[in-house]
């Protein structure tokens, strides 16, 4: 005969998290994001780096993607999207423009996340590939579409090839803080 009273929940103090581990853990799903704003305010300040106009977009397309594959609680829309409001901001766009790119970015890397976590790196490589170049090709569109004329594209293309080529480095960099990272969350 099954018994009559319903179990006690036993108090379990493990469940409960002190406030410096709270705020470690936020810290840690905020670091996506910080590290994102941090590259938009550096490569946006007058610093002599050749190509600095074509590499800030490569590396927040890069590592928006990242993120939105691995660790999305690091890198949740929102941030996303004012992340993208910043970039338009301090790069002087159309206000917008690049928060509906991140955005797209985004979206496809969290829905293609559970296949790309099963995939090669080649593979994923690959296929960032054309969500860089399409990026890189929606951007020059947009730039064409504002200014009601065509622009040069080659520009776009050398952003795409910097946004491909920079990826297999950014992604071994985030592979390690994500490794980093897991490590602190086990106990």
């Amino acid at each position: 005969m099954p018994d009559p009273h319903p179990p006690r929940w036993e108090h379990d103090t493990e469940t409960q998290l002190t406030s410096r581990q709270r705020l470690d853990r936020t810290a840690r799903h905020l670091l996506p994001s910080v590290f994102t704003a941090l590259v938009i305010i550096f490569f946006s300040a007058p610093v002599n780096i050749p190509g600095s106009a074509e590499l800030l977009p490569a590396i927040v397309i890069n590592t928006v993607f990242f993120w939105s594959v691995w660790r999305p609680s690091g890198m949740p829309s929102l941030a996303v999207f004012l992340l993208g409001l910043f970039m338009d901001l301090v790069g002087f766009t159309p206000l917008g423009v690049s928060a509906f790119i991140l955005l797209l970015v985004h979206g496809i890397g969290g829905y293609a996340r559970f296949g790309l976590m099963r995939m090669n790196f080649l593979v994923v490589w690959c296929l960032f590939g054309l969500v860089g170049a399409a990026a890189a090709a929606l951007q020059w569109a947009l730039a064409c579409l504002f200014r009601l004329h065509l622009l040069d594209p080659a520009p776009a293309f050398f952003e795409a090839l910097l946004c491909i080529g920079v990826y297999p480095l950014l992604s071994a960099t985030f592979s390690w803080f994500l490794h980093i990272l897991d490590e602190k969350d086990t106990p």
